[in-house]
């Protein structure tokens, strides 16, 4: 909460109009504020929040599940496993061709995180689990690359740093979250309950990124 108010109040503070104005071409105003509220831009912030939500939710559901196997230390080593991968492939959307498009890579890389997640919650073993986070790293690194992307494409005149730090806060905020309420349901429900939590936040990530590819014109 502390970082979505402070944050978001830094970014519009008024003091930031005179600095965008020496940034934009030709020294012209920047946007106004509502510009930065247009549902094309907020999809992309509910889709990265989507996406701070599922780290926040599965590196808490993997500490649940390992310590049921006695080993709760061991799960941030489980965790870098989908960590090596996500960075892997999020330096690879470079080489990506433009004919694959931004809303395309959504889809589909986000496709690729629900099936991990879903992998997440059958997995019994721990062997299982080590397949569902490979799986989960080749879908969460593209995905997140993608929507920052987006964001930057739609960022207003003169405002592409406080759209950056919309995007920034919503994986903060969306982390510190799911942290806490997969760590409840861990405590009092039990980890198959927290285990489902990486399913919803990646369903969110997807259902963002379908609004996303309705709003997003078909180029021929």
């Amino acid at each position: 909460m502390l970082t979505l108010v402070f944050v978001g109040a830094f970014a519009l503070h008024p003091t930031g109009r005179h600095v965008s104005a020496s940034r934009t071409p030709g020294g012209a105003a920047p946007s106004a504020v509502s510009e930065l509220f247009r549902p094309a831009l907020l999809t992309v912030v509910v889709g990265i929040f989507g996406v701070g939500l599922f780290f926040g939710a599965t590196l808490t559901s993997l500490t649940a599940f390992m310590a049921d196997r006695g080993a709760a230390e061991q799960a941030g080593l489980l965790y870098g496993v989908m960590g090596i991968g996500s960075a892997i492939l999020a330096l690879g959307v470079a080489w990506l061709p433009p004919r694959f498009t931004l809303a395309a890579r959504w889809l589909v890389f986000g496709g690729i995180l629900l099936a991990g997640s879903l992998l997440v919650v059958t997995a019994t073993s721990v062997g299982m689990m080590l397949v569902a986070l490979a799986i989960l790293g080749i879908g969460v690194g593209p995905t997140l690359v993608t929507q920052y992307s987006l964001g930057a494409a739609r960022s207003p005149l003169g405002r592409s740093a406080t759209v950056m730090t919309m995007l920034g806060s919503g994986v903060v905020v969306g982390q510190a979250l799911a942290s806490a309420i997969t760590g409840e349901l861990a405590e009092n429900t039990g980890t198959w309950a927290a285990l489902l939590m990486p399913l919803i936040a990646a369903s969110i990530v997807v259902a963002a990124g379908i609004v996303n590819r309705f709003m997003t014109p078909i180029r021929r």
